[in-house]
């Protein structure tokens, strides 16, 4: 992290403290980030942590300042997830690349797990390697990727290891995901008629699934989720602020008869919303909520042309922000490093269609152009030699025309009052969600 500061403060393109905040996502960020270091307690602590938060995002953001940087980046995170699959996938084949998986593997009776701090239980290991089917989609397999085939194993391998983890929110993550990646920019008409004709064949196969047959009530695992999703209910209502960054603890009483003793035995929240509200509050849970609003604003407002390379960043953005969205209802993955780094990636972005300084209407589509042409290989010329082996390194797409300029857009420069009760409206809709899932499961 220090030699990513200093690199960043050094680089050749300069930095100041306004380019920290050149998008709407930046200021959320760092609502965020001040929010939670006053909401708890030990303020020294909190900044400690959330200083790491919003590192990640800023160098991120200031990393990526091409399309070709950020062609490197996503390819990356894609070599990234189908190498965790792989990881857990080996043990299941015999071959146990990480020592430890297959005893905890036998542990969570037969559901693949990999031995490793993110990934020690079923559920975190499915929902991480989940984004790589509808981001992997868009990114490899659609519109003139030169890496088809790494892509497509890649893809293998990651549904196989979500398929062996057996993950209930997993599948209905990545199912939601996938529909929506697939209905992406297409007419509104095909839209309504996919998703009608399509939820009931789509759920019918999905409840094909591994243990998808008890998704109800009766299931330990939800009951489970209910008990301490109330339990955050409270602690969130009960104070103004939550109880602090990474302070919830939930629970659940066992009875021992033969001691004469109740234990409280402390259970996982398995919900990053509900894990927000508790600790930080209403506003702690409306900023984090927030963060995934101004991500899918800015990926579905920007016009670009179909086919080209900010067409497919734009779709895999897509993609992981609403796997990102899902997932978040059924698996406590708070403060993970995942979320903002996406979140760095949404503001790279976004920084790609901030108008030229002079104001020239052009400007836009020709720095896209000088970007993807040859302008990302002089700037990270060296890097990128090394990436040919695997297929990883950058394109060089045709230059746009620049007659297209218009078809370049991204007007969404400053949050506003409708941005803020749009952030407030879904805050209603998480908290009614959250109150029905919590007190009446709906089964399907």
């Amino acid at each position: 992290m220090y030699v990513g500061i200093v690199a960043t403060i050094r680089r050749h393109a300069g930095f100041s403290f306004g380019r920290l905040f050149a998008v709407p996502i930046d200021f959320l960020v760092v609502s965020y980030c001040l929010w939670a270091v006053y909401a708890t307690d030990d303020h020294t602590a909190a900044a400690k942590e959330v200083f790491t938060y919003f590192s990640f995002h800023v160098l991120t953001a200031l990393a990526l300042s091409s399309w070709g940087r950020i062609e490197i980046y996503l390819n990356w995170w894609m070599v990234c997830l189908g190498t965790v699959a792989t990881l857990a996938v080996s043990s299941h084949l015999g071959i146990e690349l990480v020592k430890g998986s297959s005893e905890l593997t036998a542990l969570f009776h037969e559901r693949l797990t990999l031995n490793t701090w993110i990934f020690r239980n079923p559920n975190a290991l499915g929902h991480g390697v989940v984004a790589l089917i509808p981001a992997g989609i868009s990114w490899f397999v659609l519109f003139g990727s030169k890496n088809r085939i790494w892509g497509t194993m890649l893809l293998i391998v990651g549904a196989y290891c979500v398929v062996l983890t057996e993950s209930k929110g997993a599948f209905l993550a990545g199912a939601g995901a996938l529909t929506l990646v697939l209905l992406f920019r297409r007419p509104l008409a095909v839209q309504v008629i996919a998703l009608v004709l399509g939820s009931g064949a789509g759920l019918a196969a999905v409840k094909m699934l591994p243990r998808m047959d008890t998704l109800s009530k009766s299931d330990e695992g939800i009951q489970g989720r209910m008990i301490v999703w109330q339990q955050a209910k409270v602690s969130m209502e009960s104070t103004k602020t939550g109880e602090g960054l990474k302070r919830f603890e939930g629970y659940v009483e066992v009875r021992f008869a033969k001691l004469h003793r109740t234990i409280r035995v402390p259970i996982a929240t398995h919900g990053s919303y509900v894990r927000h509200g508790a600790d930080l509050g209403y506003i702690g849970l409306m900023l984090y909520g927030g963060i995934f609003y101004a991500g899918f604003r800015t990926v579905v407002q920007c016009r670009c042309p179909k086919g080209g390379l900010p067409y497919r960043v734009q779709r895999t953005l897509f993609g992981l922000l609403i796997t990102a969205t899902l997932s978040a209802w059924v698996v406590d993955r708070a403060y993970h490093m995942d979320y903002f780094l996406l979140s760095g990636l949404v503001s790279a972005f976004h920084r790609r269609f901030i108008p030229q300084p002079n104001g020239d209407s052009t400007g836009v589509a020709e720095q896209i152009g000088d970007e993807i042409h040859g302008g990302a290989v002089e700037e990270g010329g060296g890097g990128r030699g090394g990436l040919r082996l695997l297929g990883l390194r950058g394109t060089d797409d045709l230059r746009p025309d620049p007659d297209d300029a218009a078809r370049f857009e991204l007007t969404w420069q400053r949050l506003g009052v409708l941005d803020v009760a749009a952030m407030y409206v879904l805050l209603e809709v998480v908290l009614y969600y959250w109150e029905l899932l919590s007190t009446d499961f709906v089964a399907f």
